[in-house]
C-alpha cells in the first residue's frame, strides 16, 4: 500500500531553525521513504479569547496552548489535510493542531515528552496558572484520544506517554538524527592536551552551566589541563573561558569538530538534540543522566552518564581522567558508529513511515 502522509506542524516548515532545527531534517527524512505532504498551521494566530487571558492572569498563561487557539488551528489543519487528501496525519509538535482536528483521518504524533514531565523543569512550562495548566492537560487528552499510534523521542518520552495511559503496543521510540551535521572537509583537529571542552547551552540554567563550570575548576585542581568553550547564553564567564556568543549552524559545526568532549549537565533535557549533533559529529559527551538523555548518550560508546545528584563531582572524576588520557576505549570514531547505528534521520524516517502505514492500514480494514 502506497501512503499518503500529511506532515502536521505549527512550525514553519522551511525554517532551518524550527523546534531546535530539527523540522527540516524530519520532514526530508520522511519524504525520503513515503508520499509526503508538509501541512503547517505557523500562520493561525492565538485566538483572541487565549490572547485575553494571558493579559488578565497574574500568572504565565500560555496562549499557544490555549483551547481555542487549539479549536482554530484545528479547524485550519483539518481543511488543509482535507485538501492534500493524505491517507494518515503525522503530528510534530502539534498537540495543539490535533486536539481539535477533525474528520477519520488516523494520527501519528511524534512526543519528546508528556506535558507532566516538562511542567517546572522548563523555563517555558514554570510558573503556569492553574487555568492554562489545566487547559494544556485538557489538550494532552483530547490530543490523545485521537491519536492511532506515537512516534517517542527517547525511551524516557515513551514511559510517560504508557504512564499517561498510552497503549505500549502503539508507541514506538524513535530517536532524531542531528539537527547540524558535520561540514565536508572539515578540520577534526588532533586530540591532544589540553583537553579541549565544550558547552552548548541556549538555558544556561537548565542546561546545567554551572555544574560544568564547577566540575571543570575541580579537575583543573586535580591537575587536569583544560580549556573551555562555551556556546550561546551565559552569564558572566571566568576570563579563561572561551565564549563566541550564538552562532550559526556552519560555525557551530566547526566547535563540534574542534572540541574533545561535550559537557551537557543539564537539570532537564527532553530529546537532547545537542548530544545527538556532538554524536554526529563524533564528539564523544558527559551528560547527566535525566529525561531521555539515556536513548541519545551510549554509555561507554558515545560518552558517559553522570548522576543528577552529584552531576559536577563525577564529571570532574571523569574529565580529569580524560586529562590524563584514560578514555576507556570511547573515541571520536566509536561515538560517529553509535549515531550512524541508532541516531540517524534514515533509520528515524523509517521507523515514522512504518508506524504510519500500519495504522493507515488498520483504520482501513
Amino acid at each position: 500500500m502506497v501512503v499518503r502522509i500529511g506532515f502536521l506542524t505549527p512550525w514553519r516548515t522551511d525554517d532551518p531553525g524550527a523546534w531546535s532545527g530539527i523540522i527540516r531534517p524530519m520532514l526530508g527524512a520522511l519524504t525520503e521513504v513515503a508520499d509526503v505532504v508538509p501541512v503547517s498551521t505557523h500562520d493561525v494566530p492565538a485566538a483572541p479569547l487565549d490572547r485575553a487571558a494571558a493579559r488578565l492572569s497574574r500568572r504565565k498563561y500560555l496562549w499557544d496552548f490555549g483551547l481555542a487557539t487549539a479549536r482554530a488551528r484545528g479547524r485550519a489543519a483539518a481543511e488543509r489535510l482535507r485538501a492534500a487528501q493524505v491517507d494518515v496525519v503525522f503530528a510534530a509538535a502539534a498537540s495543539v493542531d490535533v486536539a481539535r482536528l477533525g474528520g477519520s483521518v488516523p494520527v501519528v504524533q511524534y512526543v519528546d515528552a508528556a506535558f507532566d514531565d516538562l511542567r517546572d523543569r522548563y523555563s517555558v512550562f514554570t510558573g503556569l496558572s492553574r487555568l492554562s495548566a489545566v487547559q494544556m492537560r485538557r489538550i494532552g487528552t483530547l490530543a490523545a484520544r485521537r491519536t492511532a499510534g506515537y512516534v517517542a523521542a527517547s525511551q524516557w518520552a515513551a514511559d510517560g506517554l504508557v504512564r499517561a495511559g498510552a497503549d505500549p503496543a502503539r508507541v514506538v521510540v524513535a530517536p532524531p538524527g542531528a539537527a547540524i551535521t558535520p561540514r565536508a572537509g572539515m578540520d577534526r583537529g588532533a586530540a591532544e592536551a589540553p583537553l579541549r571542552a565544550l558547552v552548548v547551552a541556549s538555558d544556561w540554567e537548565r542546561k546545567g552551566g554551572d555544574r560544568a563550570l564547577a566540575a571543570v575548576a575541580e579537575a583543573r585542581a586535580a591537575g587536569a589541563d583544560i580549556v573551555l568553550t562555551v556556546i550561546g547564553s551565559a552569564p558572566s564567564l571566568p576570563d579563561d573561558v572561551r565564549a563566541p556568543g550564538r552562532l550559526g549552524a556552519d560555525a557551530l559545526s566547526a566547535e563540534y569538530a574542534r572540541a574533545d568532549v561535550l559537557l551537557e549537565l543539564a537539570r532537564a533535557n527532553a530529546a537532547g538534540v545537542t548530544l545527538t549533533d556532538a554524536a554526529a559529529h563524533g564528539l564523544p559527551a558527559i551528560a547527566t543522566d535525566v529525561g531521555g538523555v539515556a536513548s541519545i548518550v551510549a554509555e561507554g560508546r558515545s560518552g558517559w552518564l553522570v548522576p543528577d545528584d552529584a552531576a559536577s563531582s563525577a564529571a570532574a572524576a571523569r574529565l580529569a581522567a580524560l586529562g590524563g588520557g584514560a578514555w576507556g576505549g570511547v573515541s571520536r570514531a566509536t561515538a560517529a558508529a553509535w549515531y550512524a547505528e541508532g541516531l540517524d534521520w534514515a533509520r528515524w524516517g523509517e521507523r515514522v513511515a512504518a508506524l504510519c502505514l500500519r495504522v493507515r492500514e488498520e483504520a482501513a480494514r
